[in-house]
């Protein structure tokens, strides 16, 4: 799955989710606010979703769902921190490296002009990067 926004008439990628990964606009969610962001299926998928009143129940139907729920934003905000770090002290081969090691797979399956957004990049650099290595 591809999350991204429109930005003029650019699309910027915010975040490409792995198999079995859990996404979501959590602003829009708990803020409910209507989302900024775009969810797109680069592959074959099975899709589960939840709207604000089913997610609301959650914590009616399930204990411990306040436990579990914090567990799950503070492990997004915690890759957030992680990925607005990397944007701004590592160079773009450093993100490249980064990414690579962290999952390999997406450069098999997913468009490279998608990984050099969501890397904060221009698909030309992306090349020249992969060239370089």
């Amino acid at each position: 799955m591809r999350v991204f926004a429109v930005h003029g008439e650019k699309e910027v990628t915010q975040w490409i989710s792995y198999r079995g990964a859990l996404i979501a606009d959590l602003q829009g969610l708990v803020c409910d606010e209507p989302s900024r962001f775009t969810m797109q299926a680069l592959t074959r998928c099975e899709l589960y979703t939840i709207d604000k009143k089913n997610y609301l129940e959650l914590h009616r139907k399930i204990p411990k769902w306040p436990q579990l729920e914090r567990v799950l934003i503070t492990r997004c905000f915690g890759f957030m921190e992680t990925r607005i770090f990397s944007l701004l002290s590592m160079s773009g081969e450093e993100r490249y490296a980064y990414l690579q090691e962290q999952n390999p797979a997406l450069f098999d399956m997913v468009p490279l002009k998608y990984l050099a957004s969501m890397m904060g990049m221009t698909p030309e650099s992306l090349s020249r990067i992969r060239k370089r290595k």
